[in-house]
């Protein structure tokens, strides 16, 4: 019995100093993707409230339908866009979801911010005397950011390159 091994040594990774632990930047890309999908979602959002509140869109079925639009085209648009999709489908379910989050969005910011009043948005146009719920320009970019933060984390990653991950190598 010989003292030596045939295996190799472990190798250490080089002294980082104090860490987190992660040797890739997951945590990064991923953060990236959040910001990415918040930034998206609420220049879609503040695009189409900027053309609601020119329009007069307050309340009521047109009020509804604007959070329906906002949020079916963030769903489209965020995470893998549809020109970068596999199906056309995957983009077309996400929006139609986007749909509906929209207009729960837009019920929920009724019940929460119903009774606030701000003076902030005088100066866009807006009439003074409404709520923030009533304010397309101002709950628009708040309903496209949160949902296009949570497309961007579900959609957002490289399946291709999990996928990739998961073949066997082919080694001959």
């Amino acid at each position: 019995m010989s003292l030596t091994s045939d295996r190799e040594p472990s190798k250490a990774p080089p002294d980082r100093g104090i860490t987190s632990g992660a040797v890739d930047d997951c945590y990064i890309s991923s953060m990236l993707r959040v910001v990415l999908g918040l930034l998206k979602g609420a220049v879609i959002g503040g695009a189409l409230g900027f053309g609601a509140l020119k329009l007069g869109v307050g309340g009521g079925a047109a009020g509804w339908l604007t959070y329906a639009l906002i949020g079916g085209l963030v769903g489209m648009i965020c995470g893998k866009p549809p020109w970068r999709q596999d199906t056309f489908w995957t983009s077309a379910i996400k929006g139609l979801v986007g749909v509906g989050v929209g207009i729960g969005l837009f019920w929920l910011g009724r019940k929460l911010l119903g009774g606030i009043h701000v003076s902030l948005p005088a100066s866009l146009g807006a009439p003074p005397d409404r709520s923030i719920a009533e304010l397309p320009i101002l709950l628009g970019p708040l309903v496209g950011a949160i949902w296009g933060g949570i497309v961007e984390i579900d959609d957002g990653g490289s399946a291709g390159a999990a996928a990739d991950k998961n073949k066997p190598n082919a080694t001959a």
